[in-house]
């Protein structure tokens, strides 16, 4: 089961990492936020038993408005989740580094 929930993280993990705009995935602002296996977590995804919550870091500036790049992360995560919905948390933004500046 553990193994499964694992599986299900990196899945997720790779699908947000994958979406252009996420910069990289939070780590939790009270609580961490990772799924647990033996010996391994995954950091940036939380599995339960009724949901699947993605933390991400989002590009700044932004090309899309942050509820947009939420929702395209959103539908790729609940396509890996097995079923579960999704919530995607905006946790923080990472300052793109301009060529032009």
């Amino acid at each position: 089961m553990a193994d499964d929930l694992i599986q299900m993280a990196r899945a997720v993990q790779d699908a947000a990492l994958a979406t252009e705009g996420v910069a990289s995935l939070g780590t939790g602002r009270w609580a961490e936020a990772a799924t647990y296996g033996a010996g391994e977590k995954v950091t940036g995804v939380v599995v339960s038993p009724n949901e699947v919550r993605v933390h991400i870091v989002a590009n700044y500036p932004p090309s899309e408005p942050l509820q947009a790049l939420a929702e395209r992360v959103r539908q790729r995560a609940t396509s890996k989740a097995g079923g579960r919905p999704a919530m995607v948390v905006v946790e923080d933004i990472e300052v793109v580094q301009d060529e032009n500046l």
